[in-house]
């Protein structure tokens, strides 16, 4: 038969029975049948056995038990005497299942905004970088985005703000036709130069145009990734082939 203890109320003074495996679900905490109280039932603990050899009128332990308990806990039901004892239920561990229950919703909602953004990046920001990227509007998002995934966009290019100046075009000994031009760039950005296409025309207005010349093709190698700077002008001079041999007027148009 398991051991059994008493132990009393600290508060009430009530006098309850206890097994050993009792003590050990709530590490001794209980809680008082008649005021309702926590305490912990080690702080006053006897041993019934002790208590039983004392009361002679007994024959047997288990009778002995009885009597002990039966003097001991005046006006309680048999099922007060019979074990009566509550674990201490901690409001502790409802909070933390709450906390616990606040973040696991949390992070379900962050993974969520997390693969809504993913879709829409890989599913239209990214295949529209070129274009999207050169937005106000859209450009802080790229910035921002390939802070954390290690890309790269392409400088900021507003032909608008650019300013061609002293524009030439002249016949080489060879027959190439040769072009000179001052570059400006009006705007509060750097920009990357830009593509460069020559329009010919004769005097009866047909017009010729040059192929479209990267910056590649008209600056030096080492140069051709170079920004201009903000009110900067620059110069370009560079020279093509053209069926025309004649023309009365040029112009030189600018390509993103």
């Amino acid at each position: 038969m398991s051991e059994t203890f008493l132990t009393n109320c600290p508060h009430c003074k009530s006098v309850f029975k206890l097994r050993k495996e009792h003590l050990e679900v709530a590490s001794g905490h209980v809680r008082c049948g008649n005021c309702h109280s926590l305490f912990l039932a080690t702080d006053s603990l006897v041993s019934l056995e002790k208590e039983s050899q004392k009361a002679q009128m007994s024959e047997t332990v288990e009778e002995a038990e009885e009597q002990v308990v039966s003097q001991k806990i005046p006006e309680l039901t048999e099922i007060d005497k019979s074990d009566h004892y509550e674990l201490e239920v901690d409001e502790a561990p409802d909070k933390t299942r709450d906390h616990m229950g606040t973040l696991k919703w949390a992070f379900y909602g962050f993974a969520t905004v997390l693969l809504i953004y993913l879709a829409f990046w890989f599913f239209y920001l990214w295949p529209n970088k070129a274009v999207l990227s050169q937005d106000t509007g859209w450009r802080p998002i790229y910035q921002f985005s390939c802070s954390m995934f290690g890309c790269q966009i392409a400088p900021r290019q507003d032909l608008e703000q650019y300013r061609v100046n002293a524009i030439e075009v002249t016949i080489t000994r060879t027959g190439q036709k040769e072009v000179s031009m001052v570059l400006k760039n009006t705007a509060d950005f750097e920009q990357p130069y830009p593509q460069i296409k020559v329009i010919l025309s004769d005097i009866k207005g047909n017009q010729f145009a040059s192929p479209v010349y990267k910056p590649q093709h008209y600056l030096p190698e080492l140069n051709h990734n170079d920004l201009i700077k903000p009110g900067q002008s620059v110069h370009i001079a560079f020279t093509f082939n053209n069926e025309i041999s004649d023309y009365s007027g040029y112009q030189v148009e600018l390509v993103k």
